[in-house]
């Protein structure tokens, strides 16, 4: 705690998780050359960002639910003060410092907004999913003990927050819109309240919270300090030759605004402050619009997202044709997907830059990619099943047996851990699952891969969703390339029986199955087809397929072949 916070009666009302947690590296510097973060503390973020470049523009798809009649085109220095009003409501509602503030509204930058207005006064955010059940969300909400929740209508209705569940859940609810309902505050009430001076939180404190995927179940409620995000920060900060980000980018950013991501693209943007398109909703026809005005130089979303961007890649108005670096970051990209984006330029040599990250531990390998690099139509195995390599002098890799923990020789199949500054804190509310990932210093990521020869890491499956003697990913990427007209493709494991493969074609046409035959020819033997509409799918804020949500609700009762003992 800080020195004002340390007495005994203030540390008595601080939940336990904010004060017991496991330790995390704090790096300085990748290299005595590198160029580090401006800042990772969310609470300055916005204003360090208008210091340095004021008037550079950040735009967004849609006005802010926080301020619905402003502007959509605002320059740093304008989303700053924004930050300041926001801090003013929360004060005025009665958030104080180390105070959890629940942000659980509608995608847009303003989740990044009001957490960063929530950290200004000292008090920790906890950016949760939009598209999240009932169970989902009282469950975290009652891990984060009492926090105060800021919201909307729409989850209000869709999360089952009826006034009994709100009366033991959380401290005060606050919507973003208006509503009919007494027993919550609306912005309304609190506009016009002057911000507090700032109070945030030390370095080494926690400082915000923002949870997993959730493939697999309720997601888990991940703890970072300023410094486990800055060191996370650094790889983005660096100058790296080609694909590093500058000052004189457009960039179009696609990510969740709830997600971990958004916490060290922060800390990137304050410290290069680039033009920023900010987009909420992808599959919006603002998007597109924004995207031609704009012409981004660099593009960033989420892997299953630049999968529904392939027509708009493909159209006539050329949005990509100024991009120089696509990144993804989260999961493995498909290599029909890396070709299609890298051919939608007019760049004479542009980057595709995969990043393997996670919530927990950032970015763990990256790899750039070339147009040769992807030029077959689908080879087995996919290029891009090989992840990348860690970065040297910042991280280290292993496989270990999933039953000993002892690390397994190059080229054999292991879970994946690393080993890097910027470790989570905690897992709140479910710290034991924190500890069973963490072997000293190592963070097993739950995820079955092979070293190979070179130090790159060839990621294999999920431990949960793995295939004997194949690959769900290398699957899924062969089958999406050789036929073009699938707009998804998902090879569940079910115990007892041939991998499932699940597909959604464009325009919801019929599968011709003698492409089929002839895609699935050298593959392993696979169950018979089950076509879906692509919006029939499960999928998670991060567009994630909910794996196990999908085998339930093709086979109820049916079970996976991994144990999900690391998930």
């Amino acid at each position: 705690m800080s020195e004002t916070d340390s007495s005994p009666t203030a540390r008595s009302a601080v939940p336990a998780f904010l004060f017991s947690y496991a330790p995390t590296r704090y790096r300085r510097r990748m290299t005595p050359f590198s160029r580090v973060p401006a800042t990772a503390r969310l609470g300055e973020t916005w204003h360090v960002a208008a210091e340095r470049a004021g008037g550079q523009r950040v735009i967004v798809d849609r006005p802010a639910d926080i301020d619905p009649t402003g502007a959509t085109d605002r320059d740093y220095a304008g989303w700053a003060e924004l930050v300041e009003e926001a801090a003013g409501w929360l004060h005025a509602a009665g958030v104080r410092p180390w105070d959890r503030v629940a942000i659980l509204k509608s995608n847009h930058l303003d989740v990044a907004i009001l957490g960063c207005a929530a950290a200004r006064i000292g008090a920790i955010p906890a950016t949760l999913a939009w598209t999240h059940t009932p169970e989902f969300a009282h469950a975290m909400l009652a891990r984060l003990d009492q926090p105060y929740l800021v919201t909307d209508a729409a989850q209000l209705k869709s999360c089952g927050l009826t006034r009994d569940v709100l009366s033991t859940l959380v401290k005060a609810t606050i919507t973003v819109d208006a509503t009919d309902r007494p027993d919550v505050l609306t912005l309304d009430d609190l506009r016009g309240a002057s911000p507090p001076l700032p109070r945030l939180r030390a370095m080494a404190e926690p400082m915000v919270i923002t949870h997993t995927s959730g493939t697999t179940g309720i997601p888990k409620l991940v703890l970072h300090s300023a410094e486990s995000i800055y060191s996370l920060a650094l790889v983005e900060a660096e100058r790296w030759p080609l694909f590093g980000l500058r000052s004189n980018d457009t960039v179009a950013y696609c990510d969740p605004f709830c997600h971990q991501r958004m916490a060290t693209a922060l800390a990137a943007m304050a410290t290069l402050t680039p033009r920023m398109l900010m987009l909420s909703e992808p599959q919006s026809p603002q998007v597109k619009k924004l995207l031609v005005e704009n012409r981004p130089t660099v593009v960033e979303t989420l892997p299953n997202i630049y999968l529904a961007w392939e027509a708009l890649a493909r159209s006539p108005e050329r949005p990509f044709r100024d991009t120089r670096v696509y990144i993804n970051s989260f999961d493995a990209i498909h290599t029909r997907t890396i070709r299609t984006f890298l051919d939608a330029t007019d760049r004479r040599m542009p980057l595709w830059v995969q990043s393997w990250s996670q919530t927990e531990a950032g970015a763990i390998v990256i790899r750039p990619y070339l147009r040769r690099s992807v030029r077959r139509v689908g080879h087995r195995p996919p290029p891009t099943q090989v992840l990348g390599w860690p970065i040297p002098g910042l991280c280290r890799i292993r496989a270990v047996d999933p039953d000993t923990g002892r690390p397994v020789p190059r080229g054999q199949v292991g879970l994946i851990e690393v080993s890097q500054p910027g470790r989570s804190l905690a897992y709140v509310g479910e710290q034991d699952r924190h500890d069973l990932k963490r072997n000293g210093w190592w963070w097993n990521t739950g995820d079955l891969g092979v070293i190979n020869r070179f130090g790159a890491v060839r990621v294999v499956d999920r431990e949960i969703d793995r295939i004997p003697g194949a690959s769900a990913i290398e699957l899924e990427d062969v089958l999406l390339d050789r036929l073009p007209e699938t707009t998804e493709v998902v090879v569940l494991a079910v115990a007892g029986a041939n991998p499932v493969p699940v597909l959604s074609i464009a325009d919801d046409a019929p599968l011709d199955r003698t492409a089929w035959a002839r895609a699935t020819a050298d593959l392993p033997p696979l169950a018979e087809p089950i076509q879906l509409r692509w919006d029939e799918f499960p999928r998670t804020a991060t567009w994630k397929i909910r794996r196990v949500q999908l085998r339930e609700q093709l086979f109820a009762g049916s079970q996976a072949i991994g144990v999900g003992r690391w998930t």
